[in-house]
């Protein structure tokens, strides 16, 4: 089995949470940790788990205007305010496992 843990991190706090995660997998199974800016909207067959995390701002899951201003605090270069869990989980296609 993989599991794949799909992160949003700006300032690295949850990504070091999502490494974490995958690193208690990985004794049993093959995990990888993925950026939710290149995160695949379509998930493997062969991925039995998937974890997603990320930030909270103003109470809930990011937004283009938060992550924005999260960027701009945290100096993360290559962020993107366009693409958050939000977004990647309104694009995620449903999964087609072989019977």
């Amino acid at each position: 089995m993989r599991a794949v843990v799909v992160v949003e991190s700006m300032f690295g706090n949850t990504r070091q949470v999502a490494e974490a995660i995958a690193d208690g997998l990985r004794p049993t199974v093959e995990a990888e940790v993925v950026d939710v800016g290149v995160a695949p909207e379509t998930i493997d067959p062969e991925v039995g788990l998937l974890v997603v995390g990320g930030p909270t701002h103003a109470f809930g899951m990011s937004r283009p205007a938060s992550r924005t201003q999260a960027l701009q605090e945290a100096g993360t270069p290559g962020g993107s305010p366009d693409v958050g869990m939000r977004e990647w989980l309104e694009h995620l296609a449903p999964s087609r496992r072989a019977s």
